[in-house]
């Protein structure tokens, strides 16, 4: 048995509730206060007046990508070619790769007069468009007047690209998870089965880490490997105590940075709204398969208009009873679309750090602003669950910065607050990491401190509730404790 004394245990039932002593056995809470039996401690924990919180979960990352990111060339710090061209020219690879690349319009001409023997292909910090030189384009036989590629032709050029092999594959999921762990997170919802090396080996990576290294994984099915997973004969939900397979990940629209997310309204000087990825046909009998199945489908949408008509097509293609779709982002949205949505068995993974980074730029494409924007008040006052998450490696994971940007919706650029009805309370936003993080999660009962709840807790040195805007910026994870195992500890 272990004991936790000497510390603040936010119960995450009501914001005021908490213990001070708690004890668990096997992986599980057992009793709190004077029910704990300090003469039966084997092990005991002091606390030392830190304040320990239901395990932090980020609902919407990509594990694999994210050890990837903190692996290669990452210009996610660079505004200009000059320095962009120094970060390249540090690599003497025949390929060389990068991530993070801000479109700035930098053209296959551009890159080429720097790069005339190494292939050169930039992804995107949105990771749906990819930059090539023109010696990468005539390596994956692509054609593009200036090497700035979109969507699914980006996609195709990455299915292209040298694969990690099951070494480098494990490497970067221990990676991702050490760094993971040492923000808080205690497990995440992952979409990497495709992107990568195929769904076998990613598959058998994780479950190798995993059989070491405990992190709760719950692992989304991306629709192009979903034959793949029925051909392997893995049961749907939970297979360990650490890994379960989710829901079905396909794509609505695309993003705004490329103006292919799907709005209402025209983007400024174009002719476009954006478009369906998959194509609107392909994408029904996509979820028609899901369908029979018997299976849920995740669904990136970002566009207010592909949010609107994805409501309709789940309408019409509802999920089993007791079975709960999720919508990944919807950021943008038309109140009639919200009254849509509160009729759906659906919860949405939102990214708070998306409004800090998007606004005010996206103002710069809209012909004419959506109605709701971020509208994450709204969603809880219609009683929409919204579960907090990353999108890392697109956004950086640490669940504070997330929190933070949840409940002052501060632009990092112009530091303007955008639409304050919609910030959240200090406590939502918590328990959207945590008490409300596992609607879409069979692992066990978790979320909230409570007897036969398991023993994932995440201990800051400060109450949460009481942070200032700039404290949300520092350091304040004291340990990470999974399974009742400390898995970090400052």
């Amino acid at each position: 048995m272990t004991c936790y004394i000497n510390g603040i245990l936010h119960t995450m039932t009501h914001e005021t509730e908490y213990h001070t002593m708690m004890a668990t056995k096997d992986g599980k809470i057992i009793a709190f206060d004077q029910d704990v039996n300090l003469s039966s401690c084997e092990r005991i924990i002091d606390l030392k007046g830190a304040h320990l919180y239901p395990g932090f979960i980020d609902n919407h990352l990509h594990i694999v990508g994210y050890g990837e990111y903190l692996n290669v060339i990452n210009l996610s710090d660079c505004q200009d070619l000059t320095s962009i061209i120094h970060q390249l020219s540090s690599s003497h690879e025949e390929l060389v790769f990068a991530i993070g690349y801000h479109d700035i319009g930098i053209t296959k001409h551009d890159l080429d007069l720097y790069f005339n023997h190494q292939m050169v292909v930039l992804r995107h910090s949105d990771f749906h468009g990819l930059t090539l030189n023109s010696k990468a384009l005539a390596y994956f036989n692509v054609k593009d007047d200036l090497g700035i590629l979109k969507e699914e032709k980006a996609s195709s050029v990455m299915q292209k690209m040298p694969k990690p092999s099951y070494p480098k594959l494990k490497q970067m999921i221990e990676k991702a998870i050490d760094e993971l762990t040492s923000y808080g997170i205690t497990g995440g919802h992952s979409d990497d089965l495709y992107y990568h090396n195929g769904f076998d080996l990613t598959y058998q990576a994780y479950q190798d880490v995993l059989s070491e290294k405990p992190f709760r994984t719950h692992l989304l099915i991306h629709h192009q490997v979903l034959d793949n997973f029925i051909n392997s004969k893995t049961p749907w939900g939970v297979v360990s105590p650490y890994l379960e397979f989710g829901a079905v990940k396909m794509f609505y629209d695309g993003t705004m940075s490329s103006k292919t997310a799907l709005m209402f309204h025209p983007y400024q000087q174009s002719n476009t709204s954006g478009e369906v990825v998959m194509g609107k046909d392909e994408f029904i009998k996509t979820v028609k398969k899901v369908r029979s199945l018997g299976l849920t489908a995740a669904i990136h949408v970002i566009g207010d208009r592909g949010l609107d008509e994805v409501c309709d097509i789940l309408k019409a293609y509802p999920p089993q009873q007791k079975q709960i779709d999720r919508i990944i982002h919807a950021p943008w949205a038309r109140l009639k679309t919200v009254e849509k949505m509160k009729h759906l068995p659906i919860s949405v993974d939102i990214q708070p750090s998306f409004l800090a980074s998007d606004l005010p730029h996206a103002f710069t494409l809209f012909s004419q602003p959506p109605e709701l924007m971020f509208p994450w008040k709204t969603y809880l006052k219609e009683h929409i669950k919204i579960v907090g998450s990353s999108d890392a490696p697109v956004e950086h994971p640490n669940p504070l910065l997330g929190i933070k940007d949840a409940i002052y919706r501060r632009s990092r650029s112009d530091l303007a607050i955008y639409t304050p009805s919609e910030k959240l309370t200090t406590f939502e936003a918590i328990k959207s990491y945590t008490s409300d993080a596992h609607v879409q999660s069979n692992l066990g009962p978790r979320g909230y401190l409570k007897v036969g709840y398991l023993a994932d807790f995440t201990v800051f040195d400060r109450d949460l509730t009481t942070l200032d805007e700039a404290d949300f910026e520092k350091s304040h994870v004291v340990m990470t404790i999974i399974n009742d195992e400390v898995v970090y500890h400052r």
